[in-house]
């Protein structure tokens, strides 16, 4: 079972904009503890995510709390995917052109679409 709110990645797949807002800061901080974590260092994010003691958990099995919002998962490739959008990190790019997205398959499509490619080999 998982929770998701907004589940909106910002990226435009047919113009290659990014079409959510981006935040310039470079530090993110837990809604439950208050720590100062670097926006950009997906692995720091997660694992603070998954050990953080003040975050409320659902049982053993959801070890992954969204420090910003309510979603919660067992899967660690979901959360990384979920946390990338409150971090407006998009490390996927096209190699045809100036697209990035946080998701790769997404970037894939836009290859796909876009360029008219079976290239589906993405940049990071």
């Amino acid at each position: 079972w998982q929770q998701m709110v907004g589940d909106q990645t910002g990226d435009d797949v047919f113009s290659g904009q990014d079409t959510g807002a981006q935040n310039s800061q470079e530090y993110i901080w837990c809604s439950y503890c208050s720590e100062k974590l670097p926006k950009f260092n997906i692995k720091k994010v997660v694992l603070h995510c998954k050990t953080c003691v003040s975050m409320v958990r659902l049982g053993d099995q959801y070890r992954f709390v969204c420090l910003m919002c309510s979603y919660i998962t067992i899967n660690s490739e979901h959360f990384k995917r979920h946390v990338r959008k409150h971090t407006g990190d998009k490390p996927f790019k096209c190699k045809f052109c100036n697209f990035r997205s946080s998701r790769k398959d997404t970037t894939v499509q836009h290859v796909r679409i876009k360029h008219g490619s079976d290239e589906f080999e993405v940049l990071l």
